[in-house]
C-alpha cells in the first residue's frame, strides 16, 4: 500500500513539474520580441517596388511605411526600407526634404551597407537643391574624410574627395595637341588649365551624385566609345605591324591608278600618291585580316532585311 503512494506520489510530481516546465517556455517565448516576417517583408518590398515601377510612388511609401510599423526589423533590414523611401521621394517624387531625411536616417541605421555610397552622393545632392549648399559641403567634406588617403606627389588642387596631383596636371597637358599646349605653357596659361581641370571635376562630381551615369544614353555611349577604342587599339597593336609598304609597290600602285592622277609625273604628284597608296594598303590589310577572323568565328548576316 505503501509502495503505490509513494508512486501516485512520484506520478504527481513529475505532472507538476511538466506543467511548471511547459509554462515557463510560454512565459520566455512570450515575452521574446516577434521575429520579423521574412516572407511578409519580401511580399511588402516586392509588392512596393511594382507600385513604384508603374508610377505610384506615394503608394510605394505607404507600403514600405506599413512594413516599419507592422514588422519587428533588424537595423540593417529597418536602414534598408528607410533608404528605399528615400530613393523614391529622390528619383520619383522631387520631394529632396523628405528624401534627405529618410537618407539619415539609413545611414544611421547602418553606415556599411552596400547602398550606403549611392545614399551619400544623393543626400548631397538633394541638399543643394534645397539650397542648402553649406551643408551641402559639409556633408562632402564628412564623406571625403572618411575615404583612405592613397595619393601620392605634390598637389595641385582638392576637388571634394578627388585629389589633383602636378602628375595628373602634367598628364593632362601632355595629351594636347601641340599648338594649344604652347598657349599653357606658361605660368598663368598653366593656371587657367587647372581651372578647366576643377571645372571639369566639378561637373563630373554633380553628373556622378545626380546619377547621370547610369542613363541608358550614356551607358550606351560608353560602350560604344569602350568599343572604339579597343578596335582602334587592336588595330594599332596587330593588324598595322603587318602593312609591308615599299617602293615597288608604291610604284605598281601609281602606275594601276595613274589616269586618276591626270596622267601627271610621279614625281609631281608623289605626296599625293603615296597618301592614297597606303590608305589603299591599310584597307586591303584589314580586309584580309578579318577574312581571317571570319574563318575563326561564325557569322551570319541578312542582308535581305536591309531596306
Amino acid at each position: 500500500m505503501a509502495g503505490n503512494n509513494s508512486q501516485r506520489i512520484l506520478l504527481l510530481v513529475c505532472l507538476l513539474l511538466s506543467a511548471l516546465s511547459l509554462a515557463m517556455i510560454i512565459v520566455v517565448f512570450s515575452s521574446m520580441p516577434p521575429q520579423p516576417g521574412k516572407d511578409l517583408v519580401k511580399d511588402a518590398k516586392r509588392l512596393a517596388g511594382e507600385l513604384a515601377d508603374n508610377n505610384l510612388p506615394q503608394a510605394a511609401i505607404d507600403e514600405y511605411k506599413r512594413i516599419l510599423e507592422q514588422v519587428s526589423l533588424s537595423r540593417s533590414e529597418r536602414g534598408a526600407i528607410n533608404y528605399l523611401i528615400g530613393k523614391v521621394y529622390f528619383e520619383d517624387i522631387g520631394d529632396y526634404e523628405q528624401a534627405a531625411s529618410y537618407y539619415i536616417r539609413a545611414r544611421s541605421l547602418d553606415e556599411n551597407a552596400s547602398y550606403a555610397s549611392e545614399a551619400g552622393k544623393n543626400l548631397i545632392t538633394s541638399l543643394e537643391r534645397l539650397g542648402r549648399k553649406l551643408d551641402a559641403r559639409r556633408e562632402l567634406e564628412a564623406q571625403a574624410s572618411l575615404e583612405p588617403d592613397t595619393t601620392t606627389g605634390k598637389l595641385v588642387a582638392i576637388v571634394g574627395d578627388k585629389k589633383i596631383t602636378i602628375a595628373d596636371f602634367n598628364q593632362a597637358f601632355d595629351k594636347l595637341p601641340k599648338d594649344i599646349a604652347a598657349q599653357y605653357s606658361t605660368l598663368q596659361g598653366k593656371k587657367e588649365l587647372l581651372s578647366q581641370i576643377v571645372g571639369r571635376e566639378l561637373i563630373f562630381h554633380a553628373a556622378l551624385r545626380e546619377g547621370f551615369d547610369r542613363d541608358a544614353d550614356v551607358t550606351q555611349a560608353l560602350k560604344d566609345i569602350e568599343k572604339d577604342y579597343l578596335v582602334r587599339y587592336y588595330s594599332q597593336k596587330k593588324i598595322a605591324p603587318s602593312m609591308k609598304p615599299d617602293t615597288s609597290g608604291l610604284n605598281l600602285y601609281y602606275n594601276a591608278n595613274k589616269a586618276a592622277y591626270g596622267d601627271k609625273a610621279f614625281d609631281d604628284v608623289r605626296d599625293k600618291v603615296t597618301q592614297d597608296y597606303m590608305q589603299y594598303l591599310s584597307d586591303k590589310t584589314v580586309r584580309e585580316y578579318v577574312d581571317g577572323l571570319l574563318q575563326v568565328e561564325h557569322v551570319q548576316t541578312f542582308e535581305e532585311n536591309l531596306k
